[in-house]
């Protein structure tokens, strides 16, 4: 019974982390949300699938140039 309870804990607590940077990018609004959420699910499992994703939700959006 505990085995299986620590078992299933631990399987939610990896796939928070997996999903770690679609929430990001859904929670800052960022411009390529889908794109990351894309990269995250069909990428994420290997190390730079998810770095990238994890650094496209992080990074800051680019500020519009104004004419003066």
């Amino acid at each position: 019974m505990v085995d299986s309870l620590l078992a299933m804990v631990f399987m939610v607590a990896l796939a928070v982390v997996y999903l770690l940077p679609s929430y990001m990018a859904f929670a800052r609004g960022a411009k390529d949300r889908w794109l990351i959420l894309t990269i995250n699910v069909f990428l994420g499992a290997s190390i730079i699938g998810w770095g990238v994703a994890f650094y496209m939700a992080t990074r800051t959006p680019k500020k519009a140039r104004t004419s003066a």
